[in-house]
């Protein structure tokens, strides 16, 4: 493919992969891997190439299936042709000043264009430093910028000024400059100084520069990416994983002085601090911004949150903080967050942003390890209720013996079974290590909600903290840190006769058929209690 002037280094990568490539390996993930960029990197350019009417998608289930889109030439309009009564004088000259004015507005235009180079940011400054004119790249990264001063590291603003003395002087200059493009985050430019030609007076400075960022990156950076990379791949489980991939940041490239990793549903996953209440609501808007954008954002030190960090984590010299998203398919599922006492590159963000794709990417896999665990498990708590009903018929010997079987085959540490009793009333007649508070609402009735809705649907009910119903479950739930919640209908049938609820404080995914295979203990159960009432009835029948 021949790249296209108009856009960038990035974008012309982008389409030159998707028209190599079939339709199905362009989705976020495919092309992330094909051109070597970050996920949040490749979904911004995607974005921008939409918004440029260059691309389209179509939605596959939860994911976007790129491709390049095809629009027919536009045609011109016609001219209108003009009126046969012959112009007065003023009214000709109206119409040269107005041919006049539209040629300079066109050749303003072209000069734009031609202006508009995808790699090189091009503005003109007067002697305060104001931008007179931005092309579209530096306006793009710079949007509410009207100085260069407010851009730039107050040390490097007697460099600048000293450079446009010397360029009136007729000396050639060129230096390196960083741009602050978000809060404590800056790319670096080199920057070439020009004066107009001879003659010309137009009061302004030209500036041409190239960014760097690029090359910023060494040997070191990806040596210490493939060190993170390594680690994440090894790691045991997801506290390992976040703890050896944040230890690499930090050791090898970007030294913060604290971080914490909250996932989607704001529980904190790894932090090296005590990250209090106050602090996580403090800090939400920013994760919510990051997560929605699917962008690095950043707080600077003018920012309230920066006083309520320096309290909470004791450093007194934290002047920004950076939040990473962590990028599955096309949603965020947590952020990185980065407490800094300096001020940091947007390759040092970049390189962040790497890690949080392999994090991304490492999270996957052991979810679907877990997946296929809890799987294994639905298969051995099946079996063990099997052997239970088979060995037991005194009804609470099997409600008992059942709940504590399916609690430690599955991995649960809290439950109880309820059941309808002659009135048709829910009664509580089994808990296991039940929180006090979770007691005393399930006996007082908070939980009828869900009761009513698991004997409606007469299905499972199952709620993670990913899940929209998480949200609406009662806060005394969330406050034990119950993050898995399983109602188990017992059926005798098709009717319901009792639940079996259990709650977890680990996330378990399942599988639909683990799903199908832990609703079947509810079916067994119902047997089992169906069985137990005709043999008691039997029973009382033959001592009569």
């Amino acid at each position: 493919m021949t790249p296209t002037p108009d856009l960038s280094d990035t974008e012309n990568l982008i389409l030159s992969y998707m028209q190599s490539h079939t339709p199905e390996e362009c989705m976020l993930d495919k092309i992330s891997m094909g051109i070597g960029k970050s996920r949040a990197t490749v979904l911004k350019y995607l974005g921008m190439l939409h918004a440029k009417e260059i691309l389209d998608y179509r939605h596959i289930g939860r994911n976007k299936l790129w491709m390049v889109k095809q629009t027919p030439d536009a045609k011109p309009d016609m001219g209108i042709c003009p009126d046969d009564e012959s112009p007065s004088r003023e009214v000709s000259m109206l119409a040269s000043m107005a041919f006049e004015l539209s040629e300079i507005q066109l050749h303003k235009a072209e000069l734009e264009d031609r202006l508009d180079h995808p790699e090189m940011i091009v503005l003109t400054l007067d002697d305060d430093l104001r931008i007179i004119f931005r092309n579209r790249l530096f306006a793009s990264l710079f949007p509410e910028a009207a100085t260069i001063r407010e851009l730039i590291r107050p040390y490097q603003t007697a460099k600048l000024e000293g450079a446009m003395r010397a360029k009136k002087t007729g000396i050639a200059h060129a230096m390196e400059l960083d741009l602050m493009e978000k809060a404590g985050i800056y790319r670096p430019y080199r920057i070439s100084l020009f004066l107009p030609a001879t003659g010309v007076q137009t009061g302004c400075v030209a500036i041409v520069g190239e960014d760097l960022s690029n090359r910023k990156r060494s040997r070191r950076h990806l040596e210490a990416l493939l060190y993170i990379i390594r680690a994440a791949g090894n790691a045991q489980d997801e506290a390992q994983l976040l703890k050896e991939a944040m230890k690499g940041v930090r050791e090898k490239l970007l030294p913060y002085a604290h971080c914490a990793i909250v996932m989607a549903d704001m529980h904190t996953a790894y932090s090296t601090f005590d990250v209090t209440d106050e602090i996580k609501t403090g800090i939400s808007p920013l994760i919510t911004r990051c997560m929605e954008t699917l962008e690095s954002v950043s707080a600077g030190e003018d920012d309230p949150i920066i006083s309520l960090l320096r309290e909470g984590t004791g450093v007194a010299s934290v002047t920004n903080v950076v939040s990473v998203p962590i990028i599955e398919e096309e949603r965020a599922t947590g952020a990185i967050l980065l407490f800094m006492n300096t001020d940091v590159s947007t390759t040092g963000i970049e390189n962040v942003e790497l890690v949080a794709d392999e994090i991304s990417t490492a999270l996957k896999m052991q979810r679907l390890d877990r997946e296929r665990s809890e799987f294994i498990n639905t298969l051995i708590a099946m079996n063990g209720i099997s052997g239970i009903l088979n060995d037991t018929r005194d009804e609470t010997s099997i409600l008992e013996k059942s709940i504590e079987s399916t609690m430690s085959s599955l991995g649960f540490e809290m439950g109880c079974v309820y059941l309808k009793d002659e009135k048709d009333e829910m009664t509580a007649r089994v808990h296991r290590n039940m929180p006090e508070n979770l007691r005393q609402m399930c006996i007082s009735g908070m939980f009828d909600g869900l009761f009513e809705r698991a004997f409606r649907e007469r299905n499972l009910i199952y709620i993670t903290p990913d899940m929209p119903e998480f949200v609406m479950l009662d806060p005394a739930m969330r406050e034990n840190g119950l993050r898995t919640l399983l109602i188990l209908p017992i059926k005798i049938g098709d009717r319901v006769v009792g639940l079996l609820n259990m709650g977890s404080r680990d996330v378990k995914p399942y599988l639909p058929t683990s799903l199908d295979n832990i609703s079947s203990i509810g079916l067994q159960l119902g047997v089992a209690l169906e069985r137990s009432r005709l043999a008691r009835a039997l029973e009382s029948k033959s001592n009569k």
